[in-house]
This record gives structure tokens, C-alpha cells and sequence, in this order.
């Protein structure tokens, strides 16, 4: 997916695919002055459903020999031209050098603040200005992750069976459509059937598969010991993992 770095001016627009972008600037840096941690939503990944509404806060540190003036020119982007817009960050000053700057940006689905392809890696820019003028531009000052949530069930197993008995498990994966606001298919996804023995602390792996076309899922398994089944997926940058509800097999 291409990537594109955008400042959120409050000047000047460029029309990109009938989208309205902001000013695309270019990184001036001078001096000492830089911008060393940028924790979007406490370090945390954004998750959202299908029509949720979300506020992300942001802290930028940002340190020179002569302090801190202002931290602005704040963008938040991402993928397939992804823009959202923040508010301004007031710069508190921690030391003589260093200041930490807070602010936040709304993430609205109902409105369509972001599409489905523009999951995964997002990015903050930032000019940070020191007091004695040196300045610090970066369009990747600070890095964070907008996944879609999701679910994932167990249906199929069986309560009880002898040892050595063929369990035939199966679920589907599930995941929000941003368009649409429904949960829809996760299709083509690794996913594992784990175990745990009762009175064990420990999931083991007892088969791997993918989701079909419809999210479905299905593996077998011999019954061993009594313990419980359930179908995990590790989830990916444009993802959060998943573990479906937990099932048990009486082994007798």
C-alpha cells in the first residue's frame, strides 16, 4: 500500500483521487532541537468496530539546550492517502529542555474518517521550534497502529468422547466492515485449534488451518485428556489477535 506524508496546514489543499489533502511540506530541520517520543493513545493500539466513534490523545516530547517554544504543524496519516485531523498540542515544560506537548484527534467510522484499506501502520508529523529558533521537521515523528477488531467462534465439539476419539471442530473468524458498519467475513486467515489440559495453565497448538472464503474454519483432532479447545488467530498490523470462547471435551 502506498504511503503519503501530509501536513495538516490550516493553508493551502491538494486534491488528490477527489480526495482534499493538506499542504505536502517539506522537512527543514536546523540545530539541536529534536522530538524524542510521540505515545499515540497511552502506546496502545487504536481498535474499532464497525461504527464506533473514538478520541485518541497524543503526547510529543520534544527537547533543546534552550527549551522548547512550540510543537505544530501536527499531522496524523496513513495508508491509501488516510488523514485525520488533530487538534492543536500546548507544550508543557517538564525541564529547561525539555517539554511534553499533548493533543488529540477523533476517529469517527459513521462518518467515514477512514476507510477499510487504510488499516495498519499510522504515522505522526510534527515540527518541534526551540526558543532560540533551532527547529526539528519529521513526517514520521511517531508511529501507531489503527486495527479492526474482531471475533471468532467455536461451534461443532462435542462434551464428552472416549480416548483416541476424531474431534471435528469448527468457527469462523469475523471482522467489522468500516463501509458498512456490519461485522462481515475474515477470509484467508491462519488460524490455530489449541488445548489446554484441565487443571493446566499452558495452550498448546494441536492444528492449523485458514479461513475460507466465509471466514469458516475447521480441524480434527484425537481426544486425549480432558481440557479445552479454542480457535485462536494472531491477528495482523491491520488486526487485533482473537481467541474464541473456550469449549470443553470431557475425556473418559
Amino acid at each position: 500500500m502506498r504511503r503519503r506524508s501530509v501536513l495538516l496546514l490550516a493553508s493551502g489543499v491538494l486534491a488528490v483521487g477527489g480526495i482534499v489533502l493538506p499542504s505536502i511540506g517539506e522537512q527543514q530541520s536546523s540545530g539541536s532541537t529534536r522530538i524524542t517520543h510521540v505515545v499515540v493513545n497511552e502506546g496502545q493500539p487504536v481498535v474499532l468496530k464497525g461504527t464506533d466513534a473514538t478520541t485518541v490523545t497524543f503526547a510529543i516530547t520534544a527537547e533543546d539546550k534552550s527549551g522548547i517554544r512550540s510543537v505544530d504543524k501536527i499531522g496524523v496519516w496513513g495508508s491509501n492517502y488516510g488523514v485525520l485531523r488533530p487538534t492543536p498540542a500546548p507544550c508543557v515544560a517538564k525541564s529547561r529542555t525539555v517539554s511534553v506537548c499533548t493533543g488529540s484527534f477523533t476517529v469517527d467510522l459513521a462518518k467515514h474518517d477512514i476507510y477499510d484499506n487504510m488499516a495498519g501502520q499510522w504515522y505522526v508529523q510534527a515540527t518541534a521550534t526551540a526558543n532560540d529558533g533551532d527547529r526539528f521537521e519529521s513526517d514520521t515523528a511517531g508511529k501507531f497502529f489503527i486495527k479492526k477488531d474482531g471475533y471468532a467462534t467455536l461451534t461443532g465439539t462435542q462434551s464428552s468422547a472416549t480416548a483416541g476419539t476424531v474431534l471435528d471442530i469448527e468457527g469462523q473468524l469475523m471482522q467489522p466492515d468500516w463501509k458498512t458498519g456490519l461485522w462481515a467475513w475474515n477470509p484467508g486467515q491462519p488460524v490455530q485449534l489449541r488445548f489446554k489440559a484441565a487443571g493446566g495453565s499452558t495452550w498448546q497448538t494441536v492444528a492449523r488451518t485458514r479461513t475460507d472464503s466465509h471466514g469458516y474454519m475447521r480441524a480434527e483432532t484425537k481426544a486425549t485428556t480432558t481440557g479445552t479447545y479454542a480457535w485462536y488467530y494472531a491477528g495482523k498490523d491491520w488486526s487485533v489477535p482473537v481467541t474464541s470462547t473456550a469449549a470443553q471435551v470431557s475425556v473418559g
